[in-house]
């Protein structure tokens, strides 16, 4: 099996649709009571991480070594925070009752980025056009790098292979100051235009949001710490924080495993599961510990052809689903793309880079 592989057997006498398989690899409804139950105390104990090393961080008087520690230990917390809690939320799927996802959500906006919006360019942009040049705006890092073959490409495209990893840090930050500031102002997010405008109680909240983050992770700080410490940690936990988050996504779709079909292509109705399995892959973490880590941490996103294909499930019964899909698909000679493992995920994804830096040949005379 290749680093980045695609799971086939002999073929089966029928072959049916994509679609046909995924619908009947499906949760029972116990199946999802008892996974969002284990979801919500995956939530509780993240809680608890990121309360009591904020507090051993940024109040207690330890010594600095013990200080990095609990810095690393809350940079864990904050990302499952953003992977296995609003990521849920904003899909959906972390409660049955809509409040209590638009209110888990907000930790979207405590995190620095505006839940609104983040809806908007992920759910919406992002899952409804999977690496489409011109929808999916997750693939749109112009003009710091060029991720598809149709984007224009420009010189320095040439060395992202190397500065787009340090850079993939500052996600965090952009969303905080600059990437939210720019939609709002522009009305549309790239090429697309904003649903509904955005009203005046929307960017209340997006400013509280943004302030609400400042207020905890700079100005409660600098009132038990001197301003330079406050600054030096603030920066390196928020990079730590930004390049998981960022990596985590890019290992799923901007792979030399994924495909990045034309806009003209059907991606609605059954179509709409074959163009998944065409710009997604999954991550095999099957090392004993390590792996068991990746997983909690990543909150499913190791799993994500089968969250794209059902974003409202809890991401705690992925696992099932996808050993399900997977058995299927191998039964009928089906295609399903899987890394596997992170290191050959990492591979896929700086072979892309370097595959998409070089100049088209278009370009050469």
């Amino acid at each position: 099996m290749t680093p980045s592989s695609t799971i086939t057997c002999p073929a089966a006498a029928t072959r049916p649709s994509f679609a046909e398989l995924w619908r009947a690899s499906l949760p029972t409804e116990p199946e999802i009571r008892r996974a969002r139950r284990r979801l919500h105390r995956k939530a509780f104990t993240i809680l608890a991480i990121v309360g009591g090393s904020y507090w051993a961080l940024v109040i207690a008087d330890f010594a600095l070594v013990l200080r990095m520690g609990f810095a690393l230990l809350l940079v864990a917390g904050l990302i499952a925070v953003g992977t296995s809690v609003m990521h849920d939320a904003n899909h959906g799927s972390f409660s049955r009752r809509k409040w209590l996802n638009r209110i888990v959500a907000f930790t979207s906006d405590a995190l620095g980025a505006s839940s609104l919006l983040w809806r908007f360019q992920h759910n919406f942009l992002h899952h409804g056009n999977t690496n489409v040049v011109g929808h999916d705006s997750d693939i749109n890092q112009s003009p710091f790098a060029r991720l598809a073959p149709t984007q224009p490409w420009r010189a320095w495209h040439r060395a992202q292979h190397i500065y787009m990893w340090p850079l993939y840090g500052f996600m965090t930050m952009k969303n905080l100051l600059v990437s939210d500031l720019v939609v709002l102002l522009r009305g549309r997010m790239d090429d697309q235009p904003l649903r509904t405008p955005v009203s005046a109680a929307a960017v209340s909240k997006i400013v509280i949001g943004k302030l609400f983050h400042v207020g905890w992770a700079v100005v409660v700080p600098l009132l038990f710490n001197p301003w330079w410490v406050v600054l030096l940690f603030y920066v390196a936990c928020s990079w730590l924080v930004g390049f998981f988050l960022s990596i985590t996504f890019q290992l799923a779709h901007c792979v030399d495993a994924a495909e990045f079909p034309s806009p003209e292509m059907s991606r609605r109705a059954d179509d709409f599961v074959t163009h998944q399995m065409m710009t997604t892959v999954d991550i095999a973490s099957n090392v004993p510990v390590a792996g068991h880590v990746f997983r909690w941490l990543v909150g499913g996103l190791d799993h994500q052809i089968e969250h794209h294909l059902a974003p409202k499930l809890p991401h705690t019964i992925y696992p099932l689903v996808a050993t399900r899909f997977r058995r299927a698909c191998r039964a009928h000679d089906m295609p399903y793309r899987l890394h596997t493992g992170v290191w050959s995920a990492l591979r896929s994804h700086a072979r892309w880079l370097h595959a998409m830096g070089r100049r088209p040949v278009a370009f050469q005379r």
